[in-house]
């Protein structure tokens, strides 16, 4: 497993110094601004989780509340702190750290064809974002990808943290050896910093002169913008499913920009939330996630992916053939969302089985608890 891991390092452009100097993107900034410079009151706070590399806050916990994830069949510890961090992107304006997600730069002549050849969906016109999923000869979900087009043959593409080599080394295996573009994995050299709640807005029109109301400034629209003084590249869209931005900017900035980002916040009460926030807001939203409810196992239409493949599209991609025959098929299971009765012991988690009639009928995806709907929830594969 080390030499094959070696191996994908070496064949992707990753050294094994970077590889495993990326974490703690914002750990000053955290510091300085959230925790008072009080870097003990810091590491007692922070509920840091391990992402391909990178560390990244599951949850900010404060004084007194305990800051360890430990593995047991009850509920957690932490159940009200993340519902605190979930409210807070509910009701007024949340900020986290969004840096691991793997992120490409694909542009020069030829670009837009070999894209559309990659995946499903239609490619986005310029300055616009849209959702597209790589699929394998056979027809199952590789991957998924956002795509912001920047330009007629200039793309930026991001996918989970967690999939970061396994796409680059997808996409670099279909590129031609006569490709006059280029293929650049920039997730070391690129941050993000995702603003979400219905303040959000209010926060970005303090740090621009761009005007960010919804006529001017769309859902799934990227801007290159000044933000704060940084040049940044904002996106329209949220994990979380509530108003929001994403803003991917130079890494270099990302402590600076956080602090502005805080500064322009305060009037709203802006705070920290961590990825267990974001994981309860994305399931009650019904978002998907690569690795659970899309997989190799399973096609699109299983997976409720059907608004973003399009089999009739003009440009032959990777799996059209099979999805076209897969569209006409009665599928033999469907991705369904549950509630639960956990008589609030326990949350589901993920490959979970389902019984039905003292049988097994299917398994679980992920899952977890909805703060507003005041239950177990989770994701299915069901008959």
């Amino acid at each position: 497993m080390a030499l094959y891991s070696a191996y994908i390092r070496a064949e992707l452009g990753i050294t094994q110094r970077n590889y495993l100097t990326r974490w703690r993107s914002l750990e000053d900034a955290y510091i300085e601004n959230h925790f008072c410079d009080d870097k003990e009151l810091y590491i007692t706070s922070t509920a840091f989780g391990f992402h391909a590399g990178w560390e990244q806050p599951h949850f900010f916990a404060t004084q007194g509340e305990r800051k360890d994830t430990p593995i047991c069949f009850k509920r957690k510890h932490y159940h009200d702190t993340v519902g605190r961090e979930v409210d807070l992107v509910l009701n007024r304006v949340g900020v986290t750290d969004l840096t691991p997600f793997g992120k490409f730069f694909l542009e020069g002549p030829g670009a837009t064809k070999f894209l559309s050849s990659m995946v499903a969906n239609t490619l986005p016109k310029v300055d616009r974002v849209n959702i597209a999923h790589m699929l394998t000869p056979k027809g199952k979900v590789y991957s998924e990808l956002t795509i912001t087009r920047l330009g007629k043959e200039r793309y930026y593409l991001v996918t989970g943290s967690g999939s970061e080599l396994h796409d680059l080394r997808w996409l670099k295996h279909h590129v031609p050896a006569d490709a006059a573009f280029t293929l650049r994995n920039v997730t070391e050299d690129m941050g993000v910093l995702a603003l979400a709640g219905p303040y959000s807005r209010d926060v970005m029109q303090k740090l621009t002169g761009e005007r960010m109301e919804h006529e001017h400034f769309p859902f799934l629209e990227c801007r290159e913008m000044e933000l704060g003084g940084f040049h940044v590249q904002a996106t329209r869209i949220s994990y979380t499913g509530e108003l929001g931005w994403e803003i991917h900017h130079n890494r270099r900035d990302t402590g600076l920009l956080y602090r502005k980002i805080l500064e322009a916040g305060e009037e709203f009460e802006i705070g920290d939330y961590g990825s267990f926030a974001t994981n309860s807001l994305r399931l009650e939203k019904g978002f998907r996630g690569w690795g659970a409810e899309m997989n190799l196992d399973k096609n699109p239409y299983e997976a409720g992916l059907d608004p973003f493949i399009k089999p009739n599209k003009k440009t032959s991609f990777i799996g059209q053939e099979a999805v076209k025959e897969l569209e006409l098929q009665e599928h033999k299971c469907r991705l369904a969302m549950l509630q639960v009765n956990t008589m609030n012991v326990l949350d589901p988690y993920g490959n979970e089985t389902v019984w039905h009639n003292n049988k097994v009928v299917g398994n679980t995806t992920s899952g977890g608890y909805s703060y507003q709907a005041k239950s177990s929830i989770c994701f299915a594969f069901l008959p």
